[in-house]
């Protein structure tokens, strides 16, 4: 009886092993045991994802983009205006004008692309569509001006509200120059071009778009050069006003958010949630706590207490949030900021109205209430 009992005690051990380890009987029990309540203090903070003003004191927040098939783009342009731009998949083409192949297999959409101008008072004064196609190709902003490298051509909407295509200026298209001549134009171009972006051709040929004294140009050489041509003068910032250019990271990376406090995160679940990153490579599991992460924004006189859904996985780089219920998140502020972006906040005195965004698909608008 008593062999049998313990033969009995080993199974019923193994079994609860296995359980735990691959059935998840760990999730269920440590959520069982996860009776966290929200302290009244939160209770009154608010959903944002949602098409509704969310009015706080005498401002409110007013979503006015959602779903941008790319990460929404913004600068201030030289007369003072904030430019918004924002894409979508087009519904008024069919999937043959919208997909196309692009290099290595995968696939280019073609987009519409909508440029917003708005007023001090965050009003939008003017709208601009660009219809990308495998035709026309891509319109790319250059400071003040949308500039089409490939059909030769710029626009300069953004600081008069003209949408008329106008040539560039075109310098050795039957490419007769000889080797001097080359080499002074690209020279020049270098020491004095506010901007300029280079396309190779088949070596050695390359072809580059140029701004210099108040005049786009076309330049093409077959000269093998003794310094490579860089792209240079990607003007205003990346068009991001949410974030700066890092010569430590040699990338974008986001600006300090000090007006938004983190202070408090709630557990809700903890769940296993699997990564695949793709190249044949094997997926990975890790459990990560699933919640909502409660922070705040002064504005002026008033504050905006709102919530967002939030994610903190058990990790290297992560276990300290995963490990930071409750108020414990606070003295992660910095941290958690680069490590998950949670939300962007732009202010400037030129302006009666602030930017906001918990995703770089969507933006919001903060504006006192009139």
């Amino acid at each position: 009886m008593k062999k049998f009992m313990i033969i009995t005690g080993i199974i019923i051990l193994l079994v609860f092993i296995f359980l735990y380890n691959f059935w998840g009987l760990d999730l269920y029990l440590i959520n069982k045991m996860n009776r966290s309540q929200l302290p009244d203090e939160y209770k009154s903070y608010q959903n944002i994802d949602t098409k509704k003003p969310v009015v706080f004191g005498k401002h409110e927040l007013k979503l006015m983009w959602d779903d941008s098939f790319e990460p929404i783009r913004h600068f201030i342009s030289s007369e003072g205006d904030m430019i918004i731009i924002t894409s979508e998949i087009p519904k008024d083409r069919n999937k043959d004008e919208v997909e196309d192949e692009a290099g290595g297999g995968g696939i280019r959409f073609h987009q519409d692309f909508h440029f917003y101008k708005l007023d001090k008072d965050g009003n939008i004064k003017d709208h601009y569509l660009y219809k990308r196609t495998n035709k026309n190709r891509e319109e790319e902003l250059f400071g003040d001006f949308i500039v089409n490298k490939h059909k030769k051509y710029y626009r300069t909407w953004v600081t008069d509200g003209d949408t008329l295509a106008k040539p560039f200026i075109l310098q050795n298209e039957d490419l007769k120059w000889d080797e001097e001549q080359q080499v002074s134009i690209y020279h020049k171009i270098f020491e004095e071009a506010d901007y300029f972006y280079n396309v190779s051709k088949s070596y050695p040929e390359q072809e580059t778009t140029y701004y210099m004294d108040g005049k786009w140009y076309q330049v093409r050489t077959n000269t093998r050069l003794t310094e490579k041509i860089y792209n240079h003068g990607r003007p205003n910032g990346g068009n991001d006003l949410f974030r700066h250019y890092s010569s430590r990271d040699m990338a974008m990376v986001p600006n300090s958010v000090p007006e938004i406090s983190p202070v408090y995160f709630q557990r809700t679940e903890l769940v296993e949630l699997t990564h695949s990153v793709g190249g044949g490579s094997a997926s990975s599991t890790a459990k990560n706590w699933k919640g909502e992460l409660y922070c705040r924004l002064p504005v002026d006189k008033d504050t905006l207490k709102f919530k967002i859904p939030m994610y903190f996985e058990k990790g290297f780089t992560t276990q300290k949030f995963y490990e930071s219920p409750g108020e414990k998140i606070r003295k992660y502020k910095a941290e958690l900021e680069k490590q998950y972006s949670p939300y962007f906040y732009f202010a400037d005195k030129r302006f009666n109205f602030k930017l906001f965004t918990t995703s770089d698909r969507k933006l919001y608008i903060i504006k006192p209430i009139q």
